[in-house]
């Protein structure tokens, strides 16, 4: 093996290496919403409550509440059931986006909100360590908004297999139990969870060994010039 190619190597070897895709649908390149399942408070989805927005191959998820059609009288969840069983290093990707139909300049407007965290059936949800919480704490739909986000999920759920991923989107009330009736919504573009390799060499320790092949690399030029 030459000098070049081994120095390549090298390169492909320290760089992460993703190992597997351990979401079902998680880009909705099918334009439906199979591997997902959906929740009306408690109950199976209302069919106005969950869309599937765009075309072939560049579909999302579309979460809604708070409209004149949809059945949702207090939260609609979208989510996908996990095994972290036997995983590596687990880095879990979200791309979504939210909007709604009025914002904070119009009157009587009363922001609903959403929230994203990991589930384990009890209605609860949990952030990336397994602590009470959630990845995205409950956050006001206020107009449109984007988001691309990652988490590295703890070691310490690995050895648990019951855990969901969730997309919560609820309806805000005023002081009177009262909405704005103005649609709120919640796009899911893209969810990635990949098992990722930890055996990244030390970036100093990488250094070191690619100055000692140029070093060497140099030495055998030298050596065959002088042959010559």
């Amino acid at each position: 093996m030459n000098l070049l190619r081994l120095i390549m190597l090298l390169g492909i070897l320290a760089s992460p290496q993703s190992l597997a895709a351990l979401i079902n649908n998680g880009d909705f390149a099918s334009c439906d919403l199979s591997g997902w399942q959906t929740d009306t408070d408690g109950a199976p989805g209302g069919a106005n409550d969950f869309s599937i927005e765009g075309s072939a191959p560049n579909c999302s998820a579309g979460i809604h509440v708070d409209a004149a059609n949809t059945d949702v009288f207090f939260a609609n969840t979208l989510y996908q059931a996990l095994d972290f069983t036997g995983m590596g290093l687990l880095k879990l990707s979200l791309d979504f986006s939210v909007d709604s139909e009025l914002t904070s300049q119009d009157n009587g407007f009363v922001a609903d909100y959403f929230a994203i965290g990991l589930g384990d059936g009890s209605g609860a949800l949990f952030d990336q360590f397994g602590l009470s919480g959630s990845l995205i704490m409950p956050t006001d739909i206020n107009g449109a908004a984007d988001f691309s986000l990652s988490w590295l999920i703890d070691a310490s759920l690995l050895s648990q297999p019951n855990w969901t991923l969730e997309f919560q989107v609820l309806v805000g009330a005023d002081r009177n139990g009262l909405t704005d009736f103005g649609r709120s919504s919640l796009f899911v573009h893209q969810v990635s969870l990949e098992a990722v390799s930890s055996q990244v060499p030390e970036p100093v320790s990488l250094i070191l060994m690619l100055a000692g092949l140029l070093l060497l690399g140099r030495t055998l030029n030298n050596h065959q010039g002088a042959r010559q």
